[in-house]
């Protein structure tokens, strides 16, 4: 008999009734132990106090026909759940990640906020008496129809340290840079590509100019996610990007600056003159700062735009217009365009 799928909205009251009575099951077989950490717990509690949507739950519901009654098993959101329940039975107390809710469980909101809580309605899509092979069919259609999963989505789901947190954070308080000047298209900013090139960011205030891509954004993860020191590298970037939009808007709105792999160069430039970044994978680093006149670097950023996109660019320009075309991401194209950016910026002769 093909399985019947049912959606309905339920709240966070009824599943905690259902978990009281014993008809709600967490650890069928289809998912993993309770494995989130504190963060993210405290930000899924956030945000349905926020009363933001999260993801919906599938769950399989069984009729006993003798008893009459009928029990859920979760067959995708146990971890959601768990941490709604937990929440909801003060087995925790929220994280600074809640803001003005943190260091707060259940029993210490307001009844208002208790009320909103227990009435926010989780979308939930119910297997009726579904086999297991059933259940193994649905979520295979489900994964055809599905858009695989990116590095940044799952750094974004892997990591729940400060460093993840603070880039996340940076990246959507800087929507401008998205939506002004396209440096991260829209969709891709959804997809937290976004997320990625601010983390870029973060590893060149930390650690210089060394080699990019997803799998060395990964490692930058893996080596400061969870001893992170938010204050000093968010000042940096902060400062470095402000000063570029302050002064060269002008610029980002009419060159291929805006491009992102050029964008990163010109942070990195900006960041040195401004701040000083570490040596990185460079032969030698650079005296940092002091920036010079915007009125002054403003044509030399005009000029590196126009070199990019000459046919035949000035004598001497082929070698940063050959590495600016090819993978921009590896350490030999960054060589050879980190000190152009710096030139223009600090002031001094371009190379050509």
């Amino acid at each position: 008999m093909p399985v019947s799928s049912d959606l309905q909205q339920y709240t966070v009251a009824d599943f905690m009734e259902w978990d009281e009575k014993k008809q709600l099951l967490l650890n069928p077989e289809f998912q993993r132990g309770s494995v989130w950490p504190p963060a993210a717990r405290t930000y899924l509690i956030d945000t349905i106090l926020r009363r933001l949507p999260v993801p919906k739950i599938y769950v399989r519901t069984k009729v006993d026909l003798q008893t009459k009654r009928s029990f859920r098993e979760v067959v995708d959101g146990q971890q959601r759940l768990r941490a709604i329940l937990d929440f909801g039975n003060d087995r925790f107390a929220l994280g600074p990640r809640a803001q003005e809710w943190a260091g707060k469980r259940y029993s210490d909101l307001d009844p208002v906020e208790q009320e909103r809580f227990l009435a926010y309605s989780i979308a939930t899509d119910q297997l009726i008496n579904a086999s297991d092979a059933d259940v193994l069919e649905v979520f295979s259609r489900l994964n055809s129809y599905t858009v695989p999963v990116n590095p940044p989505e799952l750094r974004h789901a892997k990591f729940q340290g400060e460093f993840k947190w603070s880039v996340h954070e940076m990246a959507a308080e800087w929507t401008e840079l998205w939506e002004t000047y396209r440096v991260i298209g829209a969709r891709d900013a959804v997809r937290l590509l976004s997320d990625s090139l601010v983390a870029e960011m973060y590893g060149i205030v930390l650690e210089g100019v060394r080699d990019g891509g997803q799998p060395k954004i990964t490692k930058l993860y893996e080596r400061v996610d969870k001893e992170f020191q938010r204050d000093p590298t968010e000042a940096i970037v902060n400062k470095s990007l402000r000063y570029i939009v302050d002064h060269f808007d002008d610029v980002l709105k009419q060159t291929t600056l805006s491009n992102a792999p050029h964008f990163l160069m010109l942070f990195a430039a900006t960041a040195h003159a401004l701040i000083g970044i570490p040596q990185g994978e460079l032969p030698n680093r650079p005296d940092p700062g002091p920036p010079a006149d915007p009125e002054v670097v403003r044509p030399a950023l005009f000029e590196i735009s126009a070199v990019l996109e000459a046919e035949e660019p000035p004598t001497g320009a082929n070698r940063f217009k050959s590495a600016s075309a090819s993978s921009t991401q590896r350490i030999a194209s960054r060589l050879v365009r980190f000190p152009v950016y710096l030139s223009a910026v600090q002031g001094r002769p371009l190379p050509w």
